[in-house]
């Protein structure tokens, strides 16, 4: 089992810090979630809570992931790091294979793209973007960036984008991995057919008996394997030693420690959070 340390909501100027004790204590990456604003007021529906109201609030940081990381790849030398997840339909498909492609480059292929269609309308009506299209938006940003990130000059006609042989440099050794986010139908079967891995967004343990398999059904019926797919599954339970198995034997390939905001409480010192790790680290690695 992967231990990932979420760091969402974490003060700024603690994440190099953060990230660097992370790496010392044998975390396998870490995990970062972004809106590109908040508003202060939301009339939206938040998928994952039953009353349909997020824990989020405009004035939670949301440091921007890919600088976020640029500056933790270089003070870490093995550490992996993950959107979890980045609000992919708000951006353009060239801006964003660029600045994922110099972020591969510049932390040795430590990268990974967590992906999500997102739920706040309220960005989407700020940024210009059409939120009722968002999956089929994203869904041709993939094949886009996926081609830029192979080094070709990719020219594409769609609903959505129309490029004529468009190339980025640089572009990454090997293409960034995507892992898809989400629990809906449309989102499992993105997650199972078009991306290398699923990040769940808070499961028990009873739920994830019926969603990995799906996972696994949706793969095998795009003739798609299971080797190297990754499974990191958030609990909402408690995480203890027999979890873990139980984890492992459905075919889970990692689970997380919580953002410090929710483990430790508000306005936490940084010295507060290396103890969260600490003891996370001690009674699970």
């Amino acid at each position: 089992m992967k231990f990932w340390q979420v760091i969402s909501w974490c003060e700024t100027e603690h994440i190099v810090e953060v990230a660097r004790h992370a790496e010392q204590c044998g975390y396998e990456g870490i995990i970062l979630a972004e809106h590109i604003y908040y508003p202060q007021n939301t009339q939206s529906h938040y998928y994952y809570a039953a009353d349909g109201r997020s824990p989020q609030n405009a004035e939670m940081e949301f440091a921007d992931p890919l600088i976020s990381f640029a500056a933790v790849a270089a003070v870490t030398e093995r550490l992996r790091m993950m959107t979890g997840i980045y609000v992919l339909p708000l951006r353009h498909p060239i801006e964003a294979a660029k600045n994922m492609a110099t972020l591969a480059r510049l932390s040795s292929d430590r990268f990974s793209l967590g992906i999500g269609a997102g739920w706040l309308k309220e960005e989407f009506d700020q940024m210009g973007v059409a939120f009722n299209t968002r999956g089929q938006r994203m869904d041709e940003m993939l094949t886009i960036m996926r081609g830029l990130w192979r080094g070709e000059a990719v020219s594409h006609h769609g609903p959505h984008f129309q490029l004529d042989d468009v190339q980025i440099r640089p572009y990454p050794k090997k293409p960034v991995p995507v892992i898809g986010g989400g629990h809906s139908g449309p989102a499992l079967k993105r997650s199972a057919q078009r991306c290398e891995g699923w990040y769940g967004p808070g499961n028990t343990v009873e739920e994830l008996k019926s969603l990995v398999p799906l996972l696994t059904d949706l793969r095998m019926q795009a003739g798609l394997s299971m080797d190297g797919y990754e499974i990191i599954a958030p609990l909402t339970e408690q995480l203890d030693r027999d979890k873990v198995k139980q984890l492992e034997a459905l075919g889970v390939t990692g689970t997380v420690a919580y953002p410090f905001l929710f483990a430790c409480g508000p306005n936490t010192s940084l010295d507060d959070k290396k103890r969260f790790m600490d003891g996370f680290a001690a009674a699970h690695f």
